[in-house]
């Protein structure tokens, strides 16, 4: 009987084995069931794909469906066109095309550089890199004299084939010049003095950088930016880059994936290009070099950096109105070891921040080595909303200075010193109710007796109302003991009818040039004239057409002919609403 049921006793033989009793009495009771096929026989095990694994299954089918149509319209490409000629960086070829023929070039470079291809006659023309459906779309040269629209230039063209194919549009000639160099390397400001200071602070707890520099002076409206970071491994570090496209070049070996076929990813470049700016960016810890494109943005939160290491910073400037022509505007190098206070640069004003979210923010400045050598150090300090605030300077964690409180625009002598010192400044309001304005500070600091571009204030900067009319008022001030050539500004605000308070509109940290200041909210009138000759050193000037029953903000700023000018304490004038006629006068 047993013989004629044979599945029966597969079943009774794998049941009684120890193995599967075993895994039997450990499992749920739901998958303890045993399904037979038709023929009596177990079918093979299948397991549930997860919910979740569709979607992305489903778009990874679908991107590598369209890759692999490009390949394939690549490949017949490559089978129907099998006219094919070399191409050489700085050789020209001439060939003669027919009408609509078609015709390929392939050209091999070497290295990272600017790519430029120029052709005689219009043509139509489609690039590929490295043998892969990757479609290059490179910007378009400007015509001109033996140059014809649809000439090609890549601002980095990365080491690798480059196949070409062109179409003709009508029968005749054809010139094809591939030359490494960019169209616009030939900008005359390329070869002009460009000072540009990156400045970086340090947060090696969280392992961060932040990265700052100044805008460029070079069509700052079409600059855009990009850093490359590198981990300085040897010592004495040498610069392996000797411009943009080199470093690129390298990045994109370091960092792409190197597949074929239609799992082969996008274009390279768009490591570099088509990242968009983010505020913070992390760096691959394992890595020695990376390239951040900030776009217009002038600064970056760098995370992920290796505490007690050296960073070499190259910020490159990429002009968007002439083919992303690519410019070193400044290079640095930073120690990633402990946070180190912002250095204060000489003869040149600095905006500093008094708090942040760390506490309370620290600068250093340095006694420059002169000869002969310097015995004191000035500095001058305007609290940017008219807060009163404290400085306090350290040397080696002992306070040296502590200043009065003050308010406005205030010179600080500190004498003493010796070359080559370091010494730290530290701001604080000087009261809790001040710690909300006290913001921002300017300061300057000089080791001679007057600052280069920046002119001497007097000791008394109070400009004072000495008579108010209906619509006018005249004022006075102490004149600038600068004996070189100055001039004066004086400046007139509205101050709203809501909000006549002094303290919420002064500003001594605004930009006090006329073009600028003039587009100011709520400026009224503004004039300047050269400085007056008077035995009492006294200056004067009447402002006219003023509102009566109006509140006013007047600034006084002394001006050197090069350079920044600085502000005197500002005033405030309340016109009398009740004016009968021009003679009512109001003397202080």
């Amino acid at each position: 009987m047993l013989a004629r049921m044979p599945g029966l006793v597969l079943l009774l033989m794998l049941l009684l084995s120890g193995s599967l009793l075993a895994e039997i009495s450990h499992s749920p009771l739901a998958s303890n069931r045993i399904i037979m096929g038709p023929a009596g026989q177990l079918p093979s095990p299948v397991h549930p794909m997860p919910p979740m694994a569709v979607p992305t299954s489903t778009t990874t089918t679908t991107t590598t469906t369209a890759r692999c149509q490009k390949l394939q319209r690549y490949r017949k490409m490559l089978k129907d066109i099998d006219d094919v000629e070399d191409l050489y960086v700085d050789v020209p070829v001439h060939i003669a095309l027919e009408g609509r023929q078609r015709k390929r070039f392939v050209l091999n470079l070497n290295v990272s550089t600017p790519l430029t291809i120029l052709f005689s006659v219009t043509v139509g023309r489609k690039m590929y890199y490295n043998q892969t459906a990757n479609v290059l779309r490179p910007a378009a040269v400007p015509p001109g004299p033996g140059i014809a629209v649809g000439s090609l230039v890549l601002p980095c063209a990365l080491p690798g084939q480059y196949d070409l194919f062109v179409q003709a549009r009508q029968a005749g000639a054809l010139k094809v010049d591939a030359l490494a160099e960019h169209p616009q390397q030939a900008w005359p400001l390329l070869n002009e003095t460009h000072r540009i200071h990156i400045r970086s602070h340090n947060r090696v707890r969280k392992r961060q950088m932040v990265v700052k520099w100044d805008r460029s002076k070079f069509d700052y409206h079409a600059m855009h930016y990009c850093l490359v970071i590198q981990r300085m491994v040897s010592s004495p570090f040498r610069n392996p880059f000797a411009n943009f496209c080199q470093a690129v070049g390298a990045y994109v070996e370091q960092n792409h994936p190197k597949a074929t076929g239609c799992y082969s990813a996008g274009s390279p470049l768009d490591l570099v290009w088509a990242t968009p700016p983010k505020r913070e960016r992390r760096l691959n810890p394992r890595h020695n070099l990376h390239i951040v494109c900030t776009g217009k943005r002038r600064q970056q939160v760098l995370r992920r950096l290796l505490p007690k290491s050296s960073y070499q910073l190259d910020l490159y400037g990429v002009h968007q109105s002439r083919q992303n022509l690519t410019m070193l505007l400044s290079s640095s190098q930073v120690s990633f070891n402990r946070t180190q206070p912002m250095a204060l640069r000489q003869q040149s004003l600095n905006l500093l921040k008094i708090g942040g979210q760390h506490g309370m923010q620290v600068y250093s400045f340095k006694v420059p080595q002169t000869e002969p050598p310097p015995t004191y150090m000035r500095h001058l300090f305007l609290p940017c909303s008219g807060s009163e605030i404290r400085v306090n300077l350290l040397r080696q964690r002992n306070e040296v200075i502590r200043s009065d409180a003050f308010y406005r625009p205030t010179y600080l002598r500190q004498d003493g010193v010796q070359p080559g010192e370091r010494y730290l400044m530290r701001f604080e309001p000087s009261n809790e109710d001040e710690a909300v304005r006290a913001q921002k500070v300017l300061v300057a600091v000089s080791s001679e007796h007057l600052f280069r571009d920046l002119p001497e204030l007097p000791l008394n900067i109070s400009v004072f109302n000495v008579r108010t009319r209906c619509n006018r008022a005249t004022i006075a001030w102490n004149g600038s003991p600068d004996e070189r050539e100055l001039s004066y500004c004086i400046i007139v605000f509205n101050l709203p009818q809501r909000n006549r308070s002094v303290v919420d509109s002064t500003n001594y940290c605004m930009d006090f040039v006329p073009k600028q200041v003039m587009q100011y909210k709520n400026f009224q009138w503004m004039t300047c004239r050269e400085r007056q000759q008077s035995s009492d050193n006294i200056e004067t000037e009447t402002i006219l057409n003023l509102m009566p029953g109006s509140s006013y903000l007047v600034y006084v700023t002394a001006n050197l002919s090069m350079g920044k000018p600085l502000p005197y304490q500002t005033l405030t004038l309340h016109m009398s609403s009740q004016c009968l006629d021009g003679s009512h006068e109001t003397y202080y």
